[in-house]
């Protein structure tokens, strides 16, 4: 049974999905993203091995991190394994970048392949280097 209002999310703000001290630093990680990138679309930071959101920020319900975060994770483990397995020539997976028509996603895991950060910008706010950079600096 679809009930809308359970689908609504908090709009323009970071919301932090678990209490405790992995909550405190997924909402750091978000906060210095939005402090460079303000015209965001959506960002969060994810479990990658249960797929838990630990924080978000959105500015549209249209973007819904519930509804990725599995698949993100999926895709990640997925991707570490073939470059373990020598069947995607490389060394360690950094991060994953998909340029669409008009927005840039970015993916990239961090806290030693425990956790993932994604964001989505419109590609007339930012470009794939600057999203990297600023990618890199806040998941160290």
């Amino acid at each position: 049974m679809n009930i809308p209002f359970f689908n609504r999310l908090q709009i323009k703000k970071i919301t932090v999905g678990v209490a405790d001290e992995n909550g405190r630093r997924a909402q750091k990680v978000l906060e210095g993203l939005l402090e460079d990138i303000p015209e965001l679309l959506m960002s969060c930071v994810v479990d990658t091995n249960s797929g838990k959101v630990l924080a978000f920020y959105t500015t549209n319900s249209a973007y819904n991190p519930n509804q990725i975060s599995l698949r993100h994770a999926k895709l990640l483990r997925t991707m570490e394994e073939a470059v373990a397995t020598k069947v995607w020539p490389g060394g360690p997976l950094t991060d994953v970048s998909v340029i669409l028509e008009d927005q840039l996603h970015h993916l990239r895991p961090f806290n030693e392949g425990k956790w993932y950060c994604f964001l989505a910008v419109r590609l007339a706010d930012a470009n794939l280097g600057i999203a990297k950079e600023i990618m890199r600096r806040h998941t160290v």
